[in-house]
């Protein structure tokens, strides 16, 4: 079982723990190399020097917060969460889809008229961060301590997102909505391409 505690764990991305269910297990991730020149050889992973600030400030948060802290966000991130899955669900053009009672709620256009992407696009002007899905066209938000108290404030801005989308339905033809709807449109292996193409930008010094 692998997780990364940089999200819920309140840790920094970049730390992450993986657990055996016995010592034999554990040990095919170990790299030995006992011909070594320089003498005998052993990591715990294959990747050799590594920072342990990560593993420290990890231990922190874990500290810190310790188990009533923990089981605390939990019971606020899990109320959060169905909150505004109630709250969609009483959106007329939005649908909610999928299990919505731990801590995401996806959700879609249930009208033709309200495109999501736009929707997204909107609230993305206004601060919040959707993750935008295809296949079915949708988004989802992932509920986490920062959203506590201000639930009240994103369906505000949810319900007058789907308002101005509708008010302005040329917007599905520019900007994100329109690049989302063509990418859906097209086989895996252009996109594929594509993305490749954009790592190498990213990655070009």
């Amino acid at each position: 079982m692998s997780l990364d505690p940089h999200k819920y764990g309140f840790a920094l991305k970049g730390s992450s723990v993986i657990l055996y269910a016995n010592p034999a297990l554990r040990q095919a991730q170990y790299f030995c190399y006992p011909e070594w020149t320089g003498g005998l050889y052993t990591t715990p992973t294959i990747a050799g020097s590594r920072s342990g600030g990560l593993i420290a400030s990890c231990w922190a948060s874990m500290v810190t917060l310790g188990y009533q802290g923990y089981s605390d966000r939990v019971t606020q991130i899990v109320g959060v969460t169905r909150k505004i899955a109630h709250g969609i669900s009483q959106i007329s053009g939005l649908k909610l889809l999928g299990p919505n009672d731990t801590i995401i709620v996806c959700f879609a256009s249930s009208s033709p008229e309200v495109n999501i992407y736009s929707v997204s696009d909107h609230l993305a002007s206004k601060g919040w961060g959707l993750n935008t899905l295809q296949g079915p066209a949708c988004v989802h938000l992932c509920v986490t301590h920062a959203h506590v108290g201000v639930e009240e404030t994103f369906l505000a801005d949810v319900r007058e997102a789907v308002s101005f989308v509708l008010d302005h339905p040329e917007l599905s033809k520019h900007g994100n909505a329109a690049v989302y709807g063509m990418t859906s449109s097209i086989p895996s292996g252009p996109v594929k391409d594509i993305l490749k193409i954009y790592n190498d930008v990213v990655l070009d010094l």
